[in-house]
This record gives structure tokens, C-alpha cells and sequence, in this order.
């Protein structure tokens, strides 16, 4: 059973037959079960395996990392191309 059925069927009764601090505790634990997040399904070998994704902040290109790129890209093309090169370098 999940973390957040198992929150669900326990609000779910202290709501039915619990007083009102059983309430509050099995609300807040309701609520705590909703902001984990969920492990996601990817494959490896063609078996899953259940993990659960980092955030991570998205970092950008400077204002000198623009102007270096421009510079050494002789079309619009290769500037594209080196400004998504940049950019996946940064945030992976």
C-alpha cells in the first residue's frame, strides 16, 4: 500500500469516527503524503526500475557566454546549435 492510500484511508476514518484532533493529525498527514513526489517508472535492460527525479534549478547563459558563443559562430545556425550545446552542458 502507498504512503498516500495509506494517508487517505486513515483521514478517511479519523473523519468518520475520530475526534477533531484525529482529524487534524490524519488531514496533515494527507497533505504531507500529496507533496512527496512520486517515483517515476523508466526502464533499464528492458526491466523497470522506480525512481524518483531530482529537481534542479535551471541555469542560463551569462551575458559573457552569449557573446563568446556569438563570436565564434559564423552563421545563426551555429549560434543555435552552440547556445543548445552551452545550455545542456550547464544543466545536465
Amino acid at each position: 500500500m502507498t504512503d498516500l492510500r495509506k494517508a487517505a484511508e486513515q483521514a478517511i476514518e479519523a473523519i468518520m469516527h475520530g475526534g477533531a484532533k484525529e482529524q487534524a493529525a490524519a488531514v496533515y498527514e494527507l497533505r504531507q503524503a500529496l507533496q512527496e513526489k512520486p517515483p517515476v517508472k523508466t526502464y533499464c535492460g528492458g526491466k523497470p526500475n522506480y525512481c524518483t527525479l531530482e529537481e534542479r534549478e535551471w541555469v542560463g547563459l551569462t551575458e559573457e557566454d552569449a557573446k563568446e558563443l556569438y563570436e565564434y559562430s559564423a552563421t545563426e545556425w551555429q549560434f543555435a546549435q552552440a547556445i543548445e550545446a552551452k545550455l545542456k552542458e550547464k544543466n545536465t
